[in-house]
């Protein structure tokens, strides 16, 4: 679990809470777990900001939208997030997914109230989603818990100051940049345009863990091959995760359209309209990931790694709307109108 220690060190060095700030701390899990939320509320209150505990649990919300008359939850209920300056998710479990026994004749009302308060509170200054290691998280990511538990605390244990200027430093380096070259194994090129495209960087104020620098390519102008090492991605008829070793993907015109695995050929072929187009690269940047092990979340923050990703980019600058996003993390020699960075 969290100790009192790195949750300090997240609220103060990663997310930069500060005196004044109203923090709206939303639990997702349950009440046996709430000692946890109190923990995040004391560092809140001892950096000066003033924290507000909403919990969204699964056993409470099958009660609750059971016996809900229709009016809960209106749009006078929404104002008293006016206030809030930061929000931070702090997920015990896969947020907004209902339980399995919720009632289905209410699951209407359930989506509503739902998509009116993310309309409301990702107009903040910052909006977080922290995953706590649990086994449900882990469950979640196909990892075992003690190998999801390790992990996810090594990468959320690190120096935020220094990763903050490594992003912001490596951003002013290549914001000027027009192209990109990534260079991998058996000669393979790929060549992305970036050109009047904005940087991004997570280094706290995103997804935890964080690190990386970010970017939405022109969404046609990505060709060549490029080659991984090892690339995970889910079986687009069981949901199951599959991976392929050494395998080879071809780029035309901004669209991954084909490979040399036919498990991901059969995962391309069945993406949704927009689901094959290159919609980001990123460096990942946290010394605290050094292995790949096939989960986006940890994998695409890993230092000394690439990643391009498929689907959406409408939120970073790109015109890509689609509805999903896959990332994809390699090694290679990275090369912006010829210089070298990575």
């Amino acid at each position: 679990m969290l100790t009192v220690e790195i949750i300090n060190k997240i609220m103060k060095d990663a997310i930069g809470i500060k005196s004044g700030d109203i923090v709206l701390l939303q639990f997702w899990g349950d009440d046996s777990d709430r000692d946890l939320l109190h923990e995040f509320s004391n560092v809140v209150a001892s950096l000066g900001g003033s924290p507000i505990e909403l919990q969204h649990s699964k056993e409470t919300y099958v009660k609750l939208f059971n016996n809900m008359e229709p009016g809960c939850f209106n749009e006078t209920f929404f104002k008293i997030f006016d206030p809030v300056d930061i929000v931070i998710d702090i997920c015990m479990y896969q947020p907004v997914t209902p339980s399995s026994d919720f009632p289905k004749e209410h699951m209407n009302m359930y989506r509503v109230y739902m998509r009116t308060l993310f309309q409301t509170l990702v107009q903040k200054k910052k909006l977080i989603q922290l995953r706590v290691p649990t086994k449900e998280n882990a469950a979640e990511s196909g990892l075992s818990y003690e190998i999801y538990k390790e992990s996810m605390l090594k990468a959320y244990d690190i120096d935020y100051t220094r990763l903050q200027n490594t992003c912001t430093d490596l951003v002013h380096r290549i914001s000027s940049k027009n192209n990109i070259k990534i260079k991998t194994d058996q000669d393979f090129v790929l060549n992305l345009s970036i050109k009047n495209r904005p940087w991004n960087m997570d280094a706290g104020d995103g997804d935890l863990p964080c690190g990386e620098v970010y970017i939405a390519p022109v969404e046609e102008d990505t060709n060549g091959k490029i080659y991984f090492v090892f690339l995970a991605f889910e079986d687009p008829e069981t949901d199951e995760k599959r991976v392929a070793n050494n395998i080879i993907i071809t780029v035309e015109n901004g669209r991954m359209i084909t490979s040399s695995s036919d498990d991901f050929n059969k995962f391309l072929e069945n993406l949704p309209q927009g689901g094959n187009v290159i919609c980001e690269f990123g460096i990942g940047l946290n010394p605290g990931v050094n292995k790949l092990l096939g989960y986006d979340l940890l994998d695409e923050k890993m230092i000394g790694t690439f990643h391009i990703a498929v689907g959406n980019n409408t939120m970073f600058g790109g015109s890509n709307d689609a509805p999903l996003h896959k990332d994809f993390v390699g090694f290679g020699t990275v090369f912006m109108d010829d210089e070298q960075i990575l």
